[in-house]
């Protein structure tokens, strides 16, 4: 019978436990390659249903989130309400005073004179004049300060957010079109960076992908990422933009609101920031015929 010495005895163990290390890696490798080929779409959005479960008294007592005469959502307080439940349920529904904004200014003190349905959506006619400047409207008890929200240049370590946020995702399309950049501020102590990104050809799986990045302190994280192998045949592929960046609840930090167009429908997102990452917590879409 062969002897082993102990120097021998540990080098055989090690050699198999490498052996076998490197067997896991291999089907892990296969796993994630076969779950490549054969996803189609991927949408990622962080989201909560807060807004749709809120008691009878705040539903009743909430005041509209008004988007370009489109009403996403309710307050009370700062609490999220739908809009649907807000339309539902709210006994402040006509004559409300409002603030409204346009993406860098106030526009001044209006008011919400009524609401109408228009497919599964409600809209609503306001005092305010101005029909060609993209705005939102909040109840006059909040300021909703537009977080000096403009627009930047890119910088090369804008492309190095993107990496670092899309992480594994770049396995479907790791090339990088940024088409926007903008700073803002989740509050007077957090500058906000948020980078419009798609990708500038198919990858090598054919898919294609677009996507938001927030940035806050260095640390860069998804807000909306949608991917799709077969864009010809997608119509529920959404085109994402930033829209405002604002305190919309009057809580001290800024919420993004985001617009995504599909071949038939637009939809509005509120997102707010919990922990290190934004929660989608309204969002409404109008639907084309």
């Amino acid at each position: 019978m062969k002897k082993y010495s102990k120097g021998q005895l540990k080098f055989k163990r090690f050699g198999f436990g490498l052996a076998v290390l490197l067997v896991l890696v291999l089907a892990f490798g296969l796993v994630m390659l076969f779950g490549f080929c054969l996803k189609h779409t991927i949408n990622i959005t962080s989201t909560t249903s807060e807004a749709s479960n809120v008691s009878e008294e705040i539903a009743q007592n909430s005041q509209p989130i008004i988007i370009d005469n489109l009403v996403v959502g309710g307050l009370y307080g700062n609490k999220w309400v739908s809009s649907s439940k807000y339309y539902l349920k709210s006994i402040n529904k006509a004559n409300i005073d409002i603030n409204v904004y346009t993406k860098d200014k106030s526009a001044g003190a209006y008011k919400l004179e009524s609401l109408y349905t228009y497919g599964d959506s409600v809209f609503c006619n306001t005092s305010y004049p101005n029909y060609i400047d993209e705005f939102f409207a909040v109840p006059t008890q909040n300021y909703a300060l537009s977080s000096n929200f403009s627009q930047t240049s890119i910088q090369e370590i804008d492309y190095d957010y993107v990496k670092k946020a899309l992480g594994i995702y770049r396995a479907y399309n790791n090339t990088i079109n940024i088409t926007n950049v903008y700073s803002a501020f989740v509050n007077v102590n957090e500058p906000l960076k948020l980078i419009a990104v798609t990708s500038n050809q198919k990858g090598i799986y054919g898919g294609v992908y677009n996507a938001i990045i927030a940035v806050v302190n260095g640390n860069a994280k998804i807000v909306q990422y949608s991917y799709t192998k077969d864009l010809d045949n997608a119509l529920d592929f959404p085109l994402y933009s930033i829209e405002f960046v604002a305190d919309l609840n009057g809580d001290g930090n800024s919420e993004i609101v985001t617009r995504e167009v599909t071949e038939f429908n637009v939809t509005y997102n509120v997102f707010e920031k919990r922990g290190s990452k934004y929660v989608r917590v309204l969002t409404e879409t109008i639907k084309g015929k």
